[in-house]
């Protein structure tokens, strides 16, 4: 046998000694197979994205629309979401939608209460870990017990947050390689109808934030516009934030 032939058989054993999940960028009508979702939140539940949770002056919001998000999902057969990310918000982020905060704990904590929605609905939280770590939100996890199954480009990069102390059960690669634990399925589904439009009201009204009260201006979904943030063009929304921009209304979120 040729060293070439030896060389690709040895990488195919390799390949097939980690169990697989299929690995989508869009939600699929309906699977019967472990599928796991990697797609933005706004995606799913319109507009609603980890940015505007984590503007929210009710950051509890965030497990109500795990909870819808995952029913979803569970509806079509989706056993995984991936979502998040473990650094905050910057300004050189192309997209600020992606990001939850510029402060890790919020972060963090947006994070753990989405994970903690989708669990309760049936649907596997996963962690995108891949790309840019911040030690903090990392730690700020640690610290909230919610160290939930992880993505990662690569065992190295799952060696780093072991370092930091980060541990789980289930560690799966952006190729659908399951690199820690085995793949899995919750049994269970929420049963409770959900008002969809009322909780993406309720989310989108209670971030409606004052980034400088000097510019007269509606930012919509651009957290480095200035004068009010809102994450919706919806004209029941835009009232909101003119009358916010007017003095005449409270603004209802954090600056992100």
């Amino acid at each position: 046998m040729s060293r070439s032939l030896t060389t690709i058989l040895v990488c195919l054993m390799f390949l097939s000694a980690f169990p697989q999940i299929v690995l989508m960028s869009e939600i699929p009508e309906s699977t019967s197979t472990s599928v796991a979702v990697s797609v933005p939140l706004q995606s799913i539940l319109k507009d609603v994205s980890l940015l505007c949770l984590g503007s929210s002056g009710n950051l509890n919001l965030s497990r109500d629309v795990g909870i819808a998000v995952g029913k979803i999902l569970k509806e079509r057969g989706v056993s995984y979401y991936v979502f998040g990310s473990f650094d905050v918000l910057r300004r050189t982020d192309p997209d600020p939608l992606l990001k939850v905060s510029s402060s890790p704990y919020i972060t963090a904590q947006v994070l753990s209460l989405l994970a903690e929605g989708l669990s309760i609905a049936g649907v596997v939280p996963v962690f995108n870990a891949t790309g840019p770590v911040n030690d903090q939100v990392v730690t700020a996890l640690i610290t909230r017990k919610a160290t939930y199954p992880v993505m990662v480009e690569d065992m190295e990069k799952y060696e780093y947050l072991k370092k930091l102390g980060y541990t789980t059960t289930f560690v799966m690669d952006t190729k659908g390689n399951v690199l820690v634990g085995r793949p899995v399925r919750f049994s269970w589904a929420y049963g409770k109808e959900i008002d969809y439009e009322d909780l993406r009201r309720e989310v989108l009204e209670s971030s409606v934030v004052l980034l400088d009260k000097d510019t007269k201006k509606i930012s919509v979904n651009d957290p480095w516009g200035g004068g009010v943030l809102v994450f919706s063009d919806e004209e029941w929304l835009l009232k909101i934030a003119q009358a916010v921009l007017n003095g005449k209304r409270n603004p209802t979120g954090r600056v992100p």
